[in-house]
């Protein structure tokens, strides 16, 4: 971990040059903002990510079909604790499944060799069959905690990846992206300052008044805009290759 909190808020505030000035909002309002806005917009394009085995015990009651292969399970609270998951990346069986997808396996037989030329032929056979008939499981994330997996079928045991938003301690955040939190959180802590001070010329500080110049900071929420827009188009500050977006 490169910053704490209080650490990261402070470089922020003297990135922006309010660091020693008394404002109309305080830290609190700032820290709230962080949290609430740039660590989300973060998250979603480089998240925390955990991995986490579902099971029987996991499996919502009456949520199973047999006949397809779909059950629902909920990801347990403590792989993710005051976080939220944001997306379900990968699913995998692993070799805890006890349960399987549709397949046919041929018995083979011994004895004479005629037996043994027939028994490799539908070896043969099967193995053509069971690239029409094997259906890999597939899986669908429903907010808060839902995991809908298909072809699965009942009793097995699931290994999913994760993506969470990161904590607010930071202690998550990958310090090789660090500077990129950084860069996103000025722009968006220099927009709200912004719209919150837009009508504002000046700043009564009780020795005297400052002139804020804050219209160094009215084109911040484009450009943070079009930061965010680049690290979408461009996968500059991704470092998972299986998030999907949606428009």
């Amino acid at each position: 971990m490169l910053y704490n909190l209080s650490e990261f808020m402070t470089l922020i505030k003297e990135d922006i040059g309010i660091k020693d000035i008394s404002l109309p909002v305080t830290d609190i309002d700032l820290t709230n903002r962080f949290r609430q806005s740039a660590l989300k917009e973060f998250s979603v394009r480089c998240p925390r990510i955990e991995t986490c085995v579902v099971g029987p015990g996991e499996a919502i009651t009456n949520a199973a079909s047999p006949y397809t292969g779909t059950i629902q399970y909920r990801i347990p609270k403590a792989y993710y604790m005051d976080s939220a998951v944001l997306a379900v990346l990968s699913l995998d069986m692993g070799d805890r499944s006890s349960g399987m997808a549709s397949y046919y396996m041929p018995l083979v037989a011994s004895g004479p060799i005629d037996n043994m030329i027939t028994s490799i032929s539908d070896i043969r056979s099967a193995s053509l069959m069971g690239s029409f008939m094997t259906h890999a499981p597939t899986f669908n994330f429903r907010a808060p905690d839902i995991v809908t997996i298909y072809n699965g079928y009942t009793g097995g045991y699931f290994t999913l990846e994760l993506a969470l938003l990161h904590d607010t301690n930071l202690t998550t955040v990958p310090p090789t992206a660090m500077t990129n939190l950084r860069q996103l959180a000025t722009l968006d802590i220099e927009a709200y300052l912004y719209n919150k001070l837009k009508r504002k010329d000046n700043l009564e500080v009780g020795i005297g008044t400052i002139n804020l110049n804050i219209n160094s900071w009215e084109g911040a929420a484009q450009e943070m805009k079009e930061l965010l827009n680049s690290w979408d188009n461009e996968g500059a500050n991704l470092d998972v290759d299986t998030i999907n977006y949606y428009q």
